[in-house]
């Protein structure tokens, strides 16, 4: 830190107050404010190098990106990206959420209460409510719509209605406050027993049984912005495994 009174001599102003002093200050000020510009924009920068590093998205024009400090976190960052005219990757938002309690899954399977790694697409929107406005195919939920989790099941992995006539043992209800608004990520689409089912985007204020959540109005954001054209995905990861992306 400079230190002008050693070089400058000091003098009073008409109230008695030392200049020197108040120029020191002044100058302190102004390297703090300059700090923080310059980190807001190194974080941008950064956040921006994120997506447009990866080597698996270049059909995409749309991108979420979760991330944790490592596989054991369940506390996330959230971003989304765009294309620009130019093709360059620009940061849309910014946002905080949850994971599985666990983490991240190196081997996903049922039993873990972990969430998914890895690049996948998106498929229906859903709610409990009207469709707030998305682009993407919406479904309004009733208290008959399930998701079946039985592995021993045939339609194991897959959308269903009740009743279930012996079809199924176990499913997830989607007619509950988690599913006021979701989407579907796509992980296990073959619906190969055991590896894992019903990984939703959807609203949450802590961790999660193995979807990705955060708060009911940031999942509206998102879910206003995706638009199906422009082939949006998601990438999972711990912020040391992107480099797999």
């Amino acid at each position: 830190m400079f230190r002008y009174e050693k070089t400058v001599e000091p003098y009073k102003d008409s109230r008695g107050d030392f200049v020197v002093k108040k120029m020191f200050c002044s100058m302190v000020v102004i390297f703090l404010v300059l700090g923080v510009i310059f980190a807001v924009g190194s974080k941008a920068d950064a956040a921006t190098n994120d997506a447009q590093r990866f080597k698996t998205v270049g059909a995409n024009k749309q991108l979420i990106l979760v991330t944790t400090p490592g596989y054991k976190s369940n506390k996330a960052t959230i971003q989304t990206f765009e294309r620009d005219s130019k093709g360059i990757w620009q940061r849309k938002a910014l946002m905080y959420g949850f994971i599985g309690r666990d983490g991240f899954a190196t081997t996903m399977r049922e039993t873990v209460v972990q969430s998914p790694r890895g690049k996948f697409t998106l498929g229906t929107a859903f709610g409990r409510y009207a469709n707030p406005g998305t682009k993407m195919p919406y479904r309004k939920t009733t208290t008959r719509d399930v998701w079946v989790d039985d592995s021993k099941s045939k339609l194991y992995n897959s959308w269903q209605v009740l009743p279930a006539n012996n079809r199924w043992k176990s499913a997830e209800k989607l007619y509950q406050p988690a599913y006021n608004y979701a989407f579907v990520i796509n992980y296990n689409p073959l619906r190969k027993p055991g590896w894992g089912s019903a990984i939703f985007f959807h609203v949450s204020s802590s961790y999660t049984m193995g979807c990705t959540g955060t708060s009911q109005a940031n999942v509206v954001k998102i879910l206003k912005w995706l638009d199906p054209k422009k082939k949006p995905v998601i990438i999972q990861s711990p912020r040391t495994e992107l480099s797999r992306y």
